[in-house]
């Protein structure tokens, strides 16, 4: 474990937290990651504009059924399920998704990043019950070239999904690698030297490992709590998040409130 973890301020518009800033890098790795395509977004006087179309040409193309929609920085906040998942290929269920996506984003005062990103559906489900998600998934934090730590520190597959999950998935479950995915962050660690990230892996229902989320792993203030968080959680890598490492240097540091939005952080 490294002595320090850079520390950078940052708030939720910076532009290292959109998926254009880091994808075309990412996509020329060799690193499982879903089908993606990005599908524009624009503000109007009514709410926003969105190609419907683009969507459905994504889906055809790749004879999808369904798929995955979300922002350039994230995904539905509230209810996954409504604002980020596109159940069958059609221009109705697509518009009352990315609508409840918006709807739901903005009222967490979420920006949404100038467009929208439409990915190809990863099963993760391992159990039954639609109210939850639980598949194995591990975040790796990333900081000047390296793999400085992880969350959870000692994964066990079958702790990662419900005493409820579906009996065909153990055979998966027991043969759960998790060198690999590590492998493939060691490979993004190397490429996005000159930041510090947090880098999620999902398992899939077939085994296979995806690289499916980026977060930039800065510290901004927030305003309701009048106390600086991190950007992307730390689990139980919470020592060596970047707000504990550099406590000291943030005891008396404290943003510009005129220049901060509108909203619960800056």
């Amino acid at each position: 474990m490294p002595s320090s973890i850079s520390l950078f301020f940052v708030n939720f518009e910076d532009e290292r937290g959109r998926m254009s800033y880091y994808w075309d890098r990412l996509q020329s790795l060799d690193v499982p990651v879903p089908n993606t395509a990005f599908v524009t977004l624009e503000e109007t006087a009514e709410g926003y504009d969105w190609d419907t179309g683009a969507i459905l040409d994504f889906m055809a193309n790749n004879d999808y059924d369904r798929a995955f929609v979300r922002t350039q920085r994230k995904a539905a906040t509230v209810r996954l399920r409504e604002g980020s998942f596109i159940h069958r290929r059609d221009a109705d269920a697509v518009d009352e998704t990315v609508q409840s996506l918006l709807n739901q984003n903005d009222q967490q005062w979420w920006p949404h990043g100038g467009g929208l990103v439409v990915r190809e559906w990863l099963d993760l489900d391992f159990c039954p019950f639609p109210n939850h998600s639980h598949h194995p998934s591990i975040r790796f934090f990333v900081d000047n070239g390296e793999v400085v730590g992880q969350t959870p520190h000692d994964p066990d597959p079958f702790e990662m999904v419900c005493d409820g999950h579906y009996e065909y998935l153990e055979s998966v479950l027991d043969a759960v690698e998790f060198e690999t995915p590590r492998e493939y962050a060691e490979r993004i660690a190397a490429e996005f030297e000159e930041s510090t990230w947090g880098v999620d892996f999902a398992l899939d229902a077939r085994g296979e490992w995806y690289c499916t989320e980026f977060n930039f792993n800065g510290v901004y203030w927030n305003r309701a709590e009048e106390r600086y968080w991190n950007t992307c959680g730390q689990g139980d890598n919470e020592p060596w998040s970047p707000v504990e490492m550099h406590s000291a240097a943030l005891w008396d540091v404290r943003p510009d409130e005129s220049s901060g939005p509108d909203g619960r952080w800056w």
